[in-house]
């Protein structure tokens, strides 16, 4: 299949992050370093958890909210692959298009512009978070941060108590979820 749909990944699907490995022959050698063309609040949380029922790991997850024109420019790493590719990605990250009211994140396109080279921004796939009011609250009430850079820092943690259990299980994975009232 041809490597046509470009992706921007901002948190744990860049190289060298704890969910780049299970997915590293289908993402290939990423393009480069882009930034948003648009500042986006990409919120992390002071604590570790993770909400997303699609990852293994215990960290401070990221999630990007669709506020186009507030927060910062956003860091991430940028790939190019295949259709089948971004289908694996929407499981990863909850996303169905045919129930965009249950998807825990929503695939929707940006702009992005490579760091270090003139060449022009390009269109790419991106991940914004669904609950976006429940982030903004988190902010709201101290608990979290806005970043323009996604470090493997705050990727890096332990598995899942599911995880542990049954290494390897295909999920949906154990929900520790910080965002919620």
């Amino acid at each position: 299949m041809a490597r046509d749909v470009r992706y921007f990944a901002y948190g744990t699907l860049q190289t060298g992050f704890p969910n780049h490995g299970a997915f590293a022959d289908d993402l290939g050698a990423g393009l480069g370093r882009y930034r948003t063309v648009e500042p986006y609040p990409l919120v992390v949380p002071l604590q570790s958890a993770c909400a997303n029922p699609g990852c293994r790991f215990v960290h401070r997850m990221c999630a990007l909210l669709p506020d186009a024109g507030t927060g910062l420019p956003v860091e991430g790493e940028l790939f190019a692959v295949d259709p089948a590719t971004i289908e694996r990605l929407d499981r990863l990250e909850s996303y169905r298009a045919d129930d965009e009211a249950g998807s825990a994140y929503l695939r929707r396109e940006v702009r992005v512009a490579p760091l270090d080279q003139d060449d022009e921004p390009v269109d790419a796939q991106v991940y914004f978070v669904a609950a976006v009011a429940a982030w903004r609250r988190l902010l709201e009430r101290g608990e979290a941060e806005v970043v323009a850079r996604y470090t493997k820092d705050l990727a890096v943690g332990p598995l899942k108590e599911c995880c542990r259990r049954e290494p390897g299980h295909p999920g949906p994975h154990d929900v520790i979820d910080l965002v919620s009232p």
